[in-house]
């Protein structure tokens, strides 16, 4: 199908202004915040505290979250499956709190694919995970599916008269030479400020959301309740290498991932934090955001291009939550390293750097102090400013439930269990206190295989886009036949003025409202869907064909620094459930892909 260009992308110059230091009200009449002018200053530790104090929950609502209700099913499959071979099918269940819950009764089972074989019917027979928030006795269960039909299907399952849908699966008639993974690489444990252990989060991980991939990053140093010196002491100490041991003895190569890194944490409300990964974890070192010469970003980024070049392995690293007013990372004032940091995390548990929300970003950052609203720190400043950087997310979660945050669910006590087991940390605090965050992200990668050395390629190429939890969402963009990841994502045309085809597709868990091609931080074409979570899985997808001739001129920043090549990117939004606030539908963003011209 060949659909025609409906709007060009306007000028890309950036124009913004100044909101930074106070947290957005929460306007819940929409899904989106309405973020309040500020002082251009960065936030305090004084303004933490009054977050807190404004932040209390109602100990009626503490009280009756105890026992909740059952809210929906979840069938998690891999993203990919080969014709006549077995899969394995999680089917849960939850509650509004984000908890398991066990449930009595047999959901009814259908596919896409009319030649597949699977169970009429499951039933919950109580064999649950050894780990996972709430009565996990009872909420989980898992069968077999074998598909017969090559293409993307579904599995539904309709439970109480309500439809269930699955994310999509690519059927292939043979092995595929490249497989999408799910990973959750962005991480807190109680080695840091985090509640629960390292090897509970990767079981969690393995067992219950049936993830790739997984990493923890504990801090390097800490602020507020934990001093900055006695953090970076025990990390030297003990933590780091505890770290490693973590990490290494639960990876499962051909199953399993685990990646090692830290978090560089410049505190307390010093700027951006940064997380650090590494190819292997026997030659890691740890280079702190206290020390003299990595105490800056640039330092930081000298000093482990040093390791590197020294052959003790290859590392790379990405900001995350730039946008956020306590911890900006501001792009435009730094001297930016795009091969040491290849990618941004545009979205997590915060909410989307992608763009201000006075732009029309659904999920600009809410937690702690809001969005910056500065010009520099937002994603789309960093490529206007001609960084090559992709986009991939996560959820800086801290605790131990990688794929599946908690702390955008109303107000809940954590069980005695969880306490006993994990102890006290941001992420049982979190779902205690009103702070109602987003649903955390996940990293798709393309990779050929499930190995520490494919999944760190999948990051160093760009072969990687973001979702929002749990929405294992597949997508594609490519440009002139160049996918996102291939040929280091760049396209070389033979003139300014040679003709550019964009091909995409997505297919999601739920019906598609918008698929959007961003050029240049600006809409080049809208495809439109449907606003009803009930609609049919026809409308579940959408792909289409553009071109584009107008000249390549690069994109510009505020101040005319800018680069010479076009970008383009994917951003798709699906349907919102009615009853879910100021949370709006899943999401992904996948790219750029950039045009140069000879």
């Amino acid at each position: 199908m060949r659909e025609s260009v409906v709007s060009q992308a306007r000028s890309s110059s950036i124009r913004r202004g100044g909101l930074v230091g106070q947290r957005p009200p929460r306007n819940r009449g929409t899904d989106v915040y309405v973020a309040p002018r500020g002082t251009g200053r960065m936030a305090g530790p004084h303004e933490s505290i009054r977050v807190f104090a404004t932040s209390r929950p109602s100990l009626r609502e503490l009280w009756a979250s105890r026992s909740g209700h059952f809210d929906r099913l979840h069938l998690i499959l891999p993203s990919d499956a080969v014709v006549g071979e077995p899969v394995t099918v999680r089917l849960q269940a939850w509650d509004e709190y984000e908890r398991l819950h066990a449930i009595d009764g047999s959901p009814a089972l259908a596919t896409t694919d009319d030649e597949a074989t699977i169970p009429d019917s499951v039933s919950f027979d109580g064999d649950g995970p050894s780990v996972g928030p709430g009565d996990s006795e009872g909420g989980m269960t898992t069968f077999e599916a074998q598909f017969a039909t090559p293409g993307v299907q579904y599995l539904t399952a309709e439970y109480r008269g309500k439809r269930f849908v699955s994310n999509p699966v690519r059927v292939h008639d043979s092995e595929p030479d490249e497989r999408t993974l799910w990973g959750d690489i962005h991480l807190h444990s109680s080695l840091s400020d985090g509640a629960g252990s390292v090897a509970d989060g990767f079981a969690f991980a393995r067992e219950v959301m049936g993830l790739d991939v997984c990493a923890y990053t504990d801090h390097d140093t800490m602020g507020f309740f934990i001093p900055p010196r006695w953090q970076r002491e025990r990390m030297h100490d003990r933590y780091f290498d505890q770290l490693k041991r973590a990490t290494a003895v639960n990876h499962e190569p051909g199953s399993f991932v685990t990646l090692f890194g830290y978090e560089w944490t410049k505190q307390p409300s010093q700027g951006g934090h940064i997380n650090v990964y590494f190819d292997e974890i026997e030659g890691a070192e740890l280079f702190d955001s206290h020390a003299d010469e990595t105490n800056t970003y640039e330092g930081l980024w000298a000093r482990l291009d040093e390791w590197r070049e020294s052959g003790d392995g290859d590392v790379l690293t990405i900001p995350h939550h730039p946008a956020e007013a306590m911890y900006p990372f501001d792009f435009a004032a730094t001297d930016y390293d795009d091969d040491l940091a290849p990618l941004v995390e545009v979205y997590s548990q915060w909410g989307s750097s992608e763009r201000p929300g006075r732009e029309g970003n659904r999920r600009p950052i809410t937690m702690g102090h809001g969005e910056t609203g500065e010009p520099g720190t937002y994603v789309q400043d960093a490529l206007a400013l001609g960084y090559r950087v992709g986009l991939m997310g996560s959820s800086d979660y801290h605790g131990p439930y990688p794929g599946h945050s908690l702390m955008h669910a109303k107000p809940h006590l954590p069980s005695l269990e969880e306490w006993r087991r994990d102890g006290v940390g941001w992420g049982h605090i979190w779902r205690v206190w009103n702070e109602q965050s987003y649903p955390g992200g996940l990293t798709a990668f393309r990779a050929p295989e499930r190995s520490r050395e494919a999944v760190f390629d999948a990051l160093r190429s760009r072969s990687v886009y973001a979702t929002t939890q749990p929405d294992r969402i597949l997508a594609e963009l490519s440009v002139n036949g160049t996918r996102v990841g291939e040929a280091d994502s760049t396209v070389a045309v033979e003139s300014p003025t040679a003709e550019r085809t964009i091909q995409y597709e997505v297919h999601g868990t739920a019906p598609l409202e918008s698929v959007t091609i961003v050029k240049n931080g600006e809409p080049f074409y809208v495809a439109t869907g449907t606003t009803d979570v009930d609609a049919p899985l026809s409308t579940f997808g959408k792909s289409g064909e553009l071109t584009d001739d107008a000249p390549v001129t690069g994109p510009t920043y505020e101040d005319g620094r800018g680069g010479d090549a076009d970008y383009y990117y994917l951003r798709a939004q699906q349907a919102t459930r009615p009853d879910a606030g100021y949370v709006p539908g899943g999401a992904a963003w996948l790219g750029p892909i950039w045009v140069e011209a000879d």
